[in-house]
């Protein structure tokens, strides 16, 4: 396969190591910084290009990666639709609603595969405890409590945290649509979310135009109720959630990759952990793999374009909550 990813920042990176290891075939990247094309041409010997115009000139390619900041997304995904490209799009699909429907419309049109890439619906953990649930392991489901922070100076140390996407609104940075995971997962284990009320702020000393902090409570259609932390403050990792049923309760801790059951029936933990020998690359590589089957229409898209637009209408709507101070339907 001949492939193309934009951007070449850690998820970018990220994804053209894995794609190297996997050995799909030649792998062409491009960034508007020229620093970080001269250093993955000398790392990882590969073509690169400051242009994507140049980069689609130099003949055919099989898929495209979109790792860019949001506020790219939708744009560079209509460009490569209309250079015939199935597109994987890191998550957020973008930064607001603008051009979603036009995408969503061109992709059925051009019938091509576009996948977002929330890595977290690869985790062994996260497919373990939705098999929990479904098989009332802790009864009726009641609540989700989930929770993610980490200091964000912390998450690129060798950037200035001031000058990436994440602290840029106009870029599509804020914790919400960086850690917009939560949502996706919380939705896959609750069901469709119909309310929402929300606090969006910037509480803390950090050079950023952006929320770095925000606590959501969303209703579900199933009758679930769900809260979710979200913060840039937290100087440790911490992501993790707490799943209340009527009969149990399940403790997932993301970062120390185990989750740990207890019923009322044996009134004991059972811990589950991913594995000895498991790497957080892993999720990584298979989500990689999925996309791969989906391009062979062997498999749907765990998140596709209409899944992707349905998390950016909630995230719009968590941030009208905020502004406005009440609750509102989605």
């Amino acid at each position: 396969m001949r492939l193309l990813v934009l951007g070449c920042g850690s998820i970018g990176k990220r994804h053209i190591r894995n794609l190297l290891s996997l050995k799909c075939g030649e792998i062409i990247a491009v960034d508007v910084d020229e620093n970080k094309v001269r250093d993955m041409e000398k790392e990882l010997s590969i073509q690169c290009y400051s242009s994507i115009n140049n980069a689609l000139s130099d003949g055919r390619y099989d898929a495209a990666f979109i790792c860019t900041p949001p506020r790219y997304h939708v744009q560079q995904a209509l460009l490569l639709l209309d250079n015939g490209l199935d597109c994987f799009i890191e998550k957020p699909l973008s930064h607001n609603l603008d051009g979603l429907e036009e995408l969503l419309k061109k992709s059925k049109r051009e019938d091509k595969v576009v996948l977002i890439g929330y890595n977290l619906r690869f985790s062994a953990l996260l497919r373990r405890i939705k098999e929990m649930i479904d098989r009332g392991a802790i009864g009726k489901l009641l609540s989700i409590r989930a929770s993610v922070g980490y200091y964000l100076p912390y998450w690129r140390p060798n950037e200035d945290y001031r000058k990436g996407y994440s602290a840029r609104k106009e870029l599509g940075g804020g914790i919400v649509l960086d850690a917009s995971h939560e949502i996706d997962y919380v939705r896959l284990l609750a069901g469709e979310v119909k309310e929402v009320f929300a606090v969006c702020k910037k509480i803390s000393s950090m050079e950023i135009d952006t929320e770095d902090f925000a606590e959501v409570i969303m209703y579900h259609t199933s009758g679930v109720y769900s809260q979710v932390h979200f913060d840039y403050l937290q100087t440790n990792y911490r992501r993790g959630c707490e799943i209340i049923g009527e009969a149990g309760t399940i403790i997932w801790d993301i970062n120390e990759r185990y989750c740990k059951l207890f019923t009322l029936s044996d009134k004991e933990y059972h811990v589950y952990y991913e594995g000895v020998n498991a790497n957080i690359n892993d999720m990584y590589l298979e989500e990689l793999q999925h996309f791969f089957r989906c391009l062979e229409r062997k498999e749907k898209p765990h998140v596709d374009l209409i899944e992707g637009r349905r998390i950016q209408e909630i995230i719009e709507k968590i941030k009208k909550s905020s502004e406005e101070k009440r609750t509102l339907p989605v």
